[in-house]
């Protein structure tokens, strides 16, 4: 994994597909990179695994990499599989439930 920033306007981010699961009732997070605009960070669940309700205090997109999760808010379930995405505002609670082993990549946007 590594993050190359060339000339402050281009800058690659690797590892966004490794599954680096920790131990535990929650997935494992890792910020990857802070660009411009935007941090970006890799979830890493190992089935089963969860993130209660929580908040961001920016708004987010959350996209699955590998396997399944379930995305949910008070209104509304999605199932995050690879090629799909969900933009979240901020203050808005969600929570995710790991349905197989899965990556998932979380942009914060600023």
């Amino acid at each position: 994994m590594s993050t190359q920033q060339v000339e402050g306007r281009l800058t690659r981010i690797e590892g966004l597909a490794e599954l680096n699961a920790g131990e535990g009732s929650g997935p494992r997070i890792e910020k990857l990179a802070a660009v411009t605009g935007a941090t970006v960070v890799r979830l890493s669940f190992v089935a089963g695994q969860t993130m209660d309700d929580h908040k961001a205090g920016a708004p987010i997109l959350v996209q699955a990499v590998t396997g399944d999760i379930s995305f949910s808010t008070a209104d509304e379930t999605v199932s995050l599989v690879p090629g799909t995405a969900v933009h979240v505002d901020a203050g808005i609670v969600h929570r995710l439930v790991a349905n197989a082993d899965s990556v998932v990549q979380l942009t914060i946007l600023r």
